[in-house]
């Protein structure tokens, strides 16, 4: 009984699960002027549609020189294939624009996006962003990541035009054992002790943040929690994925200085119980391929002290671009780098 049970259970899964579609991609109708688009820039957008698709399917992909401008055309093509669906394209010019559309059809059903490059060098970017809207079938807004984004986006500020970042955070710290800090007030040359002991700090900290092509990121910080904590930390961030909603996970050291109090009666001042630290985290940005995102984070550290200090932080923050602009002008850097001869404009 239990055997056949799973027997039945193992072919209803079977019957479920479809392996990904075998795809015939025709090559890109276009009615732009030759003088502007030929021939050869025609077939490298589509051999980097098709490396686009490539990134988001896992089936067989095939590619034709025969060209359809409809629905029509294109299941006629299908039916003479052993492909299950089959994709057209169009090129069509609006001024320096050029728009890109795309439909993905089979006999029962189909779907379109289309992108507007706002130049043939940003052509690139409108391929990754358009293979993957129609690959997934999710509307171009939903296709957005920190890879494919486009001349377009940037210019709707939907996008940082550099990788580099600073920011600004708050958060709380709470230490695994209390932090004892004596104060000194000094009046009238009559020193009065007030002894202060914290279980949790405000925390205050101002961050340099880099991405890098690998979906990984260095963030460089420099924070205080008044009057007990000054530090300086190196961390290595690792994302999860590349959307606007980024969950990660890292490490990191730093150098953490301790106060236990003010005494400044002396030459060598306030007593500091100081060391090295390392520590994990673990958070999420949010609008990760806006201007502005958001960063919250949980971070636990081990301070390497006579007193052996650790505890567990938690901060949000507010990051913002550091970029440069030419007199207006946005440089999109291709990921193929012959792009950029094979498609020049002057």
């Amino acid at each position: 009984m239990n055997r056949k049970i799973l027997t039945m259970f193992v072919f209803t899964l079977f019957t479920f699960i479809k392996a990904d579609s075998n795809i015939l991609v025709l090559k890109p109708y276009s009615d732009i002027d030759s003088s502007y688009l030929d021939d050869s820039d025609v077939n490298t957008i589509m051999t980097l549609f098709i490396e686009g698709l490539r990134e988001h399917h896992s089936g067989e992909i095939e590619s034709s020189q025969n060209i359809c401008s409809d629905n029509d055309c294109a299941l006629d093509q299908l039916s003479k294939t052993n492909n299950d669906e089959i994709i057209y394209s169009k090129l069509q010019k609006l001024g320096s624009k050029i728009i890109f559309s795309a439909s993905i059809l089979n006999v029962d059903q189909s779907f379109s996006s289309k992108a507007t490059a706002m130049s043939v060098e940003d052509m690139e970017q409108v391929c990754l962003r358009l293979s993957k809207s129609i690959a997934l079938r999710q509307t171009l807004e939903e296709s957005a990541d920190v890879d494919n984004i486009t001349e377009k986006d940037e210019q709707e500020s939907a996008r940082r035009k550099s990788l580099g970042r600073a920011g600004l955070s708050i958060g709380y710290l709470f230490p695994f054992e209390d932090l004892t800090y004596v104060d000194h007030n000094y009046n009238l040359g009559e020193d009065s002790e007030e002894v202060e002991v914290y279980s949790n700090l405000l925390k205050f900290y101002w961050n340099y943040y880099n991405e890098f092509k690998n979906n990984t990121a260095l963030l460089v910080e420099l924070g205080f929690a008044p009057p007990v904590i000054w530090y300086a930390d190196l961390n290595f961030l690792k994302f999860q994925n590349k959307l606007d909603t980024s969950p990660f996970y890292g490490g990191g050291l730093g150098f953490y200085s301790v106060e236990r109090n003010n005494d400044w009666s002396d030459d060598i001042g306030g007593e500091h119980d100081s060391g090295m630290c390392a520590n994990i985290q673990a958070g999420v940005v949010l609008y990760r391929t806006y201007d502005i995102n958001v960063m919250l984070r949980t971070k636990f550290i081990q301070i390497f002290n006579e007193d052996l200090d650790r505890g567990i932080m938690f901060d949000i923050g507010v990051q913002w671009k550091m970029q440069t602009r030419d007199r207006g002008y946005t440089r999109v850097v291709n990921r193929y780098p012959i792009l950029d001869i094979i498609l020049d404009r002057n």
